[in-house]
């Protein structure tokens, strides 16, 4: 009983059993790898803290090193167990203790931690750029126009969040069997394509101290053949202090200045005649041929240069999240806990999996699938864009609070869920740089500013683009940039004075009215930058 019991205490920490047994050497011996280890871990800790280990464990390479330690770390305690009852005099109740032991205490750990390693790393190969090497066919779904004669929003199908949900329209021709999304499937580009800009590095914020992050949620679903960004958040992080800034910019804004370029030059005004969330489809369908690169990565590139000329701050990299990832990533949490400031009702919402639905989600505090969480984010009938804006942020916050110890233990599940699902121009590279920036950001103060009505309306003048630019050079605590003069002192149309739903039959877009259909903004006004020592997700925050 004795050896067998010095046996189990070798499996737990190899050499204790040797020690039991009053062998010295061979207790040395087998606990000295260890010893090594604990001492390594233990000087990156106390030379950072948890931050520390995090970031030299997603370093590139580093990952499929503890993996192959992982294995030898479980042969290791077995052959530690085994040496230890070498020889005993009662082999069968040697065996009846290890065996079970070895099944609970070994295999089903190093199984599961193996698991996690190879589902942590596949993720981050998936999502993070790994090269910068191009390829002929970045996304082989991206739909090809190739009869312009349309005009170009009746290329966008029975979409209830369109201009005029009662025109019949049929999507583009294309060229060949290149196919057409299918939402859940995973539609973001690979990461060994090229990009039109210039790719992050292993230090991802440039000279002036700050990292700009544009943060992108793209909805491809709902019958949509094409893609919008339909969130659109840069985030901005003080490199010296961690402190936070989030600027929000509406899907619906229009005449969004476009960058020096083809574009620019082809259009009077130099700017984007319709809503800001068809700027994708502007750049990889309408025309291509004004944008650098291919496919998918020509209009998240187009995205990403008006949205830092609108907002007048240089993006250091881009971050996008497909909204169908949504259902995948909360599912795998095992819901969401959302508070419900008010009841959500929309009697043709456009579920991705039931089609048009009557939706309700009743106030309070609620459990929330992945399929009602994206449902809770996107519909907007009953009330506004800006108002949705706000659930979405909400959303994003619950998702962050709610990621806790039964989540990480499911960590294989959830990387899987969300693999396929995210984009970002970042390499692995970086990812040490990042963890430690996002830990000094996460108890940090986080300023708020939301590009919407009745402050900034959202038909875009110079002069409105000169006053955001100078708001959020003030929220960032920078001095205001220098206008570059545009092609037109004005945008050659002008808003309607009488809100209309029906786009015009125009080739160039329609004229969509400034003020947005779906209720009345939000009150009070979600204009106002806000700063907080750290958000929270529930209850859900009033619109600032």
């Amino acid at each position: 009983m004795r050896t067998a019991l010095a046996g189990l205490a070798g499996l737990v920490v190899p050499g204790a059993g040797h020690a039991l047994l009053g062998r010295r050497r061979a207790a040395a011996l087998f606990v000295l790898p260890l010893v090594a280890l604990a001492v390594l871990f233990g000087a990156l800790y106390l030379s950072g803290g948890y931050i520390a280990v995090l970031a030299f464990v997603v370093t590139p390479g580093v990952l499929p090193a503890l993996g192959v330690l992982n294995a030898a770390l479980a042969v290791w305690r077995i052959a530690a167990a085994l040496d230890v009852t070498r020889g005993t005099k009662e082999p069968r109740l040697a065996a009846g203790v290890l065996g079970p032991a070895m099944l609970v205490l070994v295999l089903v750990p190093h199984l599961w931690l193996g698991s996690t390693i190879a589902a942590t790393s596949d993720f981050l190969d998936s999502t993070f750029a790994s090269g910068p090497e191009a390829t002929d066919d970045p996304w082989a779904d991206e739909p090809v126009e190739t009869d312009p004669s349309p005009p170009w929003w009746a290329n966008l199908r029975n979409d209830p969040y369109s201009p005029d949900p009662s025109v019949t329209i049929t999507p583009p021709p294309t060229k060949g069997p290149r196919g057409t999304f299918v939402a859940g499937l995973g539609t973001l580009p690979g990461l060994n394509v090229a990009v039109p800009w210039d790719r992050p590095g292993a230090i991802p914020w440039g000279d002036d101290g700050r990292f700009d992050l544009l943060l992108l949620g793209s909805d491809a679903s709902g019958g949509r053949w094409s893609r919008r960004m339909d969130v659109m958040l840069l985030v901005e992080i003080d490199v010296a202090t961690g402190k936070v800034a989030m600027i929000g910019l509406p899907r619906n804004l229009v005449n969004a200045p476009f960058p020096p370029g083809k574009a620019r030059d082809a259009v009077a005004c130099g700017c984007l005649r319709d809503l800001l969330n068809a700027l994708y489809v502007e750049a990889t369908v309408r025309h291509p041929d004004r944008w650098p690169g291919t496919g998918a990565v020509e209009g998240i590139g187009a995205v990403r240069a008006v949205v830092s000329e609108l907002t007048g701050r240089p993006i250091d990299a881009v971050l996008v999240a497909d909204l169908w990832g949504v259902i995948k990533v909360v599912d795998a949490m095992g819901g969401l806990d959302i508070y419900i400031p008010s009841t959500v009702r929309d009697e043709h919402y456009p579920d991705p999996i039931l089609g048009s639905i009557d939706l309700v989600i009743k106030a309070g505090r609620q459990h929330l699938d992945g399929r009602l969480t994206l449902a809770y984010a996107r519909t907007r009938h009953q009330d506004s864009d800006y108002s949705r804006m706000v659930r979405q942020q909400t959303v994003l916050l619950a998702i962050r609070d709610q990621i806790g110890p039964a989540t990480i233990l499911n960590a294989p599940g959830l990387f899987k869920a969300a693999k396929g699902f995210t984009w970002t121009d970042l390499p692995r590279s970086s990812l040490p740089s990042l963890v430690e920036l996002f830990g000094k950001a996460a108890n940090a103060s986080v300023k708020q500013l939301r590009i919407v009505p009745p402050k900034y309306p959202a038909w875009l003048t110079p002069e409105i683009v000169a006053k955001i630019q100078k708001n959020i050079a003030e929220l960032l605590g920078l001095p205001a940039p220098t206008p570059e003069p545009s092609p037109s002192a004005s945008p050659l149309a002008s808003p309607s004075p009488s809100p209309s739903a029906t786009p015009a039959p125009s080739g160039t877009g329609p004229s969509p009215s400034p003020t947005p259909s779906g209720g009345p903004s939000p009150s009070p006004s979600p204009n106002e930058a806000t700063s907080s020592p750290s958000p929270t997700a529930s209850p859900a925050p009033a619109p600032t």
